[in-house]
């Protein structure tokens, strides 16, 4: 009876040891996902940005390059995407992909939801209009640009005055 107690114990570690390393191996897969998945998002919403905020100021002097980055972050996204994120990718493409217009601003806002979705931020609709509106506002109400510019215009107007 005594070897037989042996057996069972040694052959129960034996079994919790592996379990305990499979789920181990198997969480740190999902989180290097998930931590792949999030770079790859983010770097396609920032070359996405950088590239609609361009071509609404008529600056096309970076194009190739923010488009190699926004086409590299596609791809990856496309390569671990969830799936949601990579179907909502995939009809933002096909818009058109530049948010000029109605259509595109709408996949790029399912897009968007689809990726808080795929990383189990709970979506809110009204929360979803305001980012939406947050998006889109190329600037904030209070951007001192057009502070300073319109102050130097008219320290040109008065210079030129005198």
């Amino acid at each position: 009876m005594t070897v037989l107690g042996v057996l069972v114990s040694f052959f129960c570690s034996m079994l919790a040891a592996f379990i305990a390393h499979y789920l181990s191996s198997s969480r740190n897969q999902r989180s290097e996902l998930l931590r792949f998945q999030i770079q790859s998002y983010s770097d396609f919403l920032s070359a996405a940005s950088k590239l609609s905020v361009a071509r609404r100021l008529g600056d096309t002097s970076n194009e190739e390059s923010t488009l190699a980055l926004l086409n590299e972050a596609k791809t990856k996204i496309i390569t671990c995407g969830d799936s949601n994120v990579v179907d909502a990718l995939i009809s933002y493409w096909e818009a058109g992909g530049t948010l000029e217009r109605e259509q595109e601003i709408i996949a790029y806002n399912a897009l968007i939801r689809e990726i808080r979705l795929g990383l189990n931020v709970h979506d809110n609709r009204s929360l979803m209009n305001e980012i939406s509106d947050t998006l889109f506002k190329l600037e904030p109400s209070s951007f001192s640009y057009k502070a300073s510019k319109g102050l130097v215009e008219c320290q040109s107007e008065v210079n030129e005055s005198h």
